[in-house]
């Protein structure tokens, strides 16, 4: 037998540690195009471990991307964004992903190499402008306190919805022996607890009947009466999937009733399709207008919310709830709460990073443009699914904030403080600039006509706390000094504030 040259050796080591490394790629791509990304990952490490192919480090940064894991996404996309092969949107996403993390200079500066590129994405532009605001935004930290809910259990809980006297809500805390190939993680079943947000819940427990399946479920919205479920699930019929054109398997909306403790007569909604997804449904008090998110052809991009009524026992012909409302990025997870205001979650209005929860209010037949809630119901991370109690002071949110695995996400309580304006003011001798002792001081809301009175220490000064949506006169009057009168208002004031005035007292001639 020949020897074999070292170089000759060598060239074949290669050759074999390449063709090995092309095997995971492809092996890496197939997975990529099914979506199991937690497989595909594997796969392309073990790959470009060996030999770096362009395409497959991007689509390991997208891969990360796709199941939400942060810290790696970023890590993978630093690379990606380098290579010839990437595309502008890869700056994007990147972008977005350092928003999630916090990182907003960072995010600004592949934002403008994206808006240079695509100056047409005003949904991009929206951000770029979000990163300059944060601090602004986040001034009010006091309107809401957030705290960890007792329903979460070391998995993914998420999208709450109060129902009877506690909540129900989706989690992949049972996996019944099979796992979701996107994120590697079970599927999705909707529990329910009873309780509240201020006392706790009961161990949590799986809807019973027809509504849990084999796949995912969740989540849900319910009539008024609580008879009635209509929830999210994957496309399938008697454990068969049924896939688009596209090879991808949608969600659809379902309805049952309930019999007794279980839920039955399971029903597709009208508008389902093989060919996109329906999902995330939530009802008006009466039950006869329902909101859902889709990515039907006909919406501004990516999914959207739409609105459909019931009439005669039917519902009608869906309608996309329009520009203040959807934007070309995703917008999901609509509530409607009193049938007046909607909230919903989005990725293309102004925002912190990721998902953000947004607010519009009906006003006769249109919705006002989409408002953020404001921090800390929005973070940097994904916020979505919020539950607000019937007063309006309460609710539950989910959110993927403060974890050390973002993939998983928790419910969070929290509740809702009053606006807090406070008047803090100062009486000085207009000459001389120092302060007056014993003047009084009068303040009157004059929209309430309420007056309150306040004498000045050594200091001079003196303090109020003032009512949100108003305006007041303030009026300092001592002996021998000319009355001295200022105006300061709370009116259009959205977010808590300490306000300021000096009264300049001048000296009788």
């Amino acid at each position: 037998m020949p020897m074999i040259k070292p170089v000759a050796r060598l060239l074949i080591i290669a050759l074999l540690f390449s063709g090995c490394a092309g095997y995971h790629i492809r092996q890496g791509n197939r997975l990529y195009d099914d979506l199991a990304y937690s497989m595909a990952i594997k796969e392309f490490q073990k790959g470009l471990s060996k030999k770096e192919y362009p395409n497959a480090r991007i689509k390991l940064a997208e891969c990360y991307r796709k199941m939400n894991d942060l810290p790696h996404a970023e890590e993978a996309f630093a690379k990606a964004i380098q290579l010839p092969e990437a595309q502008p949107i890869h700056k994007l996403h990147y972008a977005q992903i350092l928003m999630k993390n916090g990182k907003y200079d960072q995010s600004k500066i592949y934002l403008d190499q994206y808006l240079n590129a695509v100056p047409s994405d005003a949904s991009a532009g929206k951000l770029r402008a979000s990163c300059d605001s944060i601090s602004k935004w986040m001034a009010d930290s006091i309107k809401y306190t957030v705290q960890s809910s007792t329903l979460n259990s070391g998995q993914s809980n998420f999208a709450p919805v109060f129902y009877k006297e506690g909540v129900v809500f989706a989690t992949d805390r049972d996996s019944k022996g099979k796992t979701f190939e996107w994120t590697g993680r079970p599927f999705l079943e909707m529990y329910y607890a009873k309780g509240s947000p201020d006392k706790g819940y009961s161990s949590p427990i799986s809807l019973t009947g027809d509504v849990n399946g084999i796949y995912h479920d969740g989540p849900a919205t319910f009539t008024t009466n609580g008879d009635t479920i209509y929830f999210t699930r994957n496309n399938y019929i008697r454990k068969k999937v049924k896939e688009s054109e596209q090879e991808e398997v949608n969600l659809k909306i379902y309805e049952a009733i309930k019999k007794d403790t279980s839920w039955i007569n399971l029903k597709e909604f009208a508008y389902n399709s093989n060919e996109y997804s329906t999902g995330h449904p939530t009802l008006s008090i009466d039950g006869n207008t329902m909101y859902f998110v889709s990515d039907m052809a006909d919406g501004l991009g990516g999914s959207d919310i739409y609105m459909t009524q019931k009439i005669n026992g039917t519902w009608g012909k869906p309608v996309n709830m329009g520009p203040s409302i959807n934007t070309p990025y995703n917008e999901m997870f609509p509530v409607i709460w009193k049938d007046s205001i909607l909230y919903f979650s989005s990725e293309g209005h102004y925002n912190f990073g990721g998902l953000d929860i947004f607010q519009s209010i009906k006003r006769s037949n249109s919705w006002s443009m989409a408002r953020n809630a404001g921090y800390p119901l929005n973070t940097s991370y994904d916020d979505f699914g919020i539950a607000m109690n019937d007063s309006g002071t309460a609710g539950l949110l989910s959110s993927n904030r403060n974890m050390s695995n973002s993939t998983q996400d928790n419910i969070f309580s929290f509740t809702v403080n009053d606006l807090r304006f406070n008047l803090e003011g100062i009486a000085v001798e207009k000459a001389s600039q120092q302060p007056l002792r014993d003047v009084k001081i009068e303040l009157l809301n004059t929209k309430t006509n309420k007056k309150e009175i306040a004498m000045t220490a050594a200091d001079g000064k003196f303090t109020f706390k003032l009512d949100p949506e108003s305006e007041f006169s303030i009026v300092g009057s001592k002996d021998s000094y000319f009355t001295n009168t200022e105006i300061v208002s709370t009116k259009g004031k959205k977010h808590s504030e300490n306000m300021f005035v000096k009264l300049k007292m001048e000296l009788e001639r």
